[in-house]
């Protein structure tokens, strides 16, 4: 049996892995000159890896696959508690640490915790601030969400679907569950070992799926590779952009579940100073600016110089795109020096990474609008000989992940396996 898989990010990779493991050779299809998709590491940018893409491990879980990785490969890892290395700017203008501030703070704390104890569930016709708002969060809880937990979700209140995030608001297991852990020897570590023994074909750019007898991918440099079945695990934003032409059309299902779903715009700004701007324990700053996230990757030096990567979506990517690369970076300065308290601070260099515009990705990662909770699980529906992977095609507490992507992957090698 062949099978193709177009995409080389970590859903393609980890579906050719999992069907080489059962004894399937597949041929991956990527358009980039690289692998890794959207997870992308830097080694030019500074003296210590820098990611441009998707930076972190979340949690701990047995469903975080991406420690298995990690073991087997012998990577090393540091752990990002979100409390005493991270410091907030709070709505009241105090400068503490994160644990402090919610500490000192009922209503911070509970945009942290999601610990809403009996409070109703949300619908699926509700966006986020929309149910905040009838369980009774105030305006200040409300930009606490808007800067963090929202602008981590890739889009702003009034596009997230509340019954969506449902994991969260009732099955939460505290701060410690949903701390982050970073790969210090790079991301690309891990999506290397991975990728290890496959046959990938580079600046692939494939054009045309036509599985009306089998499958044919067609790519614009006019290759024609063939094959029984493909995976499929694009970017939402490529499926929606048409850039890609099935034959025949998709069916209504797989319309439906594009409809419901959105490419989120997000987005990073990249800095390299030549010293440190804080003392060597603090990471990470939530400031009341744009952009609202910071972390620094040189957590734990002493001195010499330091990356600090500024990160934003939704509203907040949309203003900056609004400004252009330059003027960007220039606002991401400046929040920068007012939540340090520097006004003369100064770059090495900078990098703006726009991942809406970038004509592979066309955006940071899915968010489920409101109405169209099913979307999901559509969009992950096998069509025979289509099957589907990548992150938008993960249940809903799986998404906007590493190891959300990789576990659409090993689930249509495995649905391949099962079939034939």
């Amino acid at each position: 049996m062949k099978v193709l898989v177009i995409g080389a990010g970590i859903a393609g990779l980890s579906a050719a892995y999992h069907l080489k493991r059962a004894g399937i050779e597949a041929t991956v299809l990527e358009a980039r000159d690289r692998i890794g998709g959207r997870v992308w590491t830097d080694r030019d940018f500074a003296d210590i890896p820098v990611e441009f893409g998707a930076e972190l491990i979340h949690g701990r879980s047995a469903e975080v696959n991406t420690w298995e990785w990690v073991v087997k490969l012998g990577l090393r890892t540091w752990h990002w508690n979100k409390l005493d290395d991270s410091m907030i700017r709070t709505e009241e203008g105090d400068w503490l640490t994160m644990g402090e501030a919610r500490a000192a703070s009922a209503e911070l704390d509970v945009t942290r915790s999601w610990d809403l104890g009996d409070a109703p569930a949300a619908r699926n016709d509700e966006d986020l601030g929309r149910y905040l708002r009838r369980i009774g969060f105030s305006e200040k809880q409300l930009r606490y969400v808007e800067r963090s937990f929202a602008n981590a979700e890739g889009e702003s209140m009034d596009r997230l679907n509340a019954a969506a995030h449902a994991h969260l608001f009732k099955d939460s297991d505290g701060e410690d569950e949903g701390s982050d852990y970073r790969i210090l020897d790079g991301y690309d570590s891990y999506y290397q070992g991975l990728a290890d023994g496959l046959d990938i074909r580079l600046n692939c750019v494939v054009r045309t799926i036509d599985w009306a007898d089998g499958v044919r991918a067609i790519t614009d440099g006019g290759e024609d590779y063939s094959a029984d079945v493909a995976v499929i695990t694009l970017p939402l934003g490529l499926l929606q952009s048409g850039r890609l032409r099935f034959a025949p059309a998709l069916p209504p299902m797989k319309k439906e579940a594009l409809s419901g779903l959105k490419m989120g715009p997000v987005m990073k700004l990249v800095y390299l100073f030549d010293e440190p701007l804080l003392a060597s324990s603090i990471g990470a700053i939530y400031a009341r600016g744009n952009p609202p996230m910071w972390w620094s990757p040189s957590l734990g030096r002493e001195g010499g110089a330091t990356v600090w990567t500024g990160f934003f979506s939704g509203d907040y990517a949309r203003e900056m795109l609004a400004l252009g690369e330059e003027q960007a970076i220039q606002k991401g300065l400046e929040t920068l020096r007012q939540e340090i308290g520097d006004p003369t601070l100064q770059y090495v260099k900078a990098r703006w990474v726009n991942w809406p515009e970038d004509p592979y990705a066309l955006g940071g990662y899915s968010v489920c609008l409101p109405g169209h909770y099913e979307a999901r699980e559509k969009l992950a529906k096998a069509t025979p000989p289509l099957y589907w992977a990548g992150e938008a095609s993960a249940p809903h507490h799986l998404t906007a992940m590493v190891h959300g992507a990789y576990f659409t992957g090993q689930r249509a090698a495995q649905e391949i396996v099962e079939s034939f």
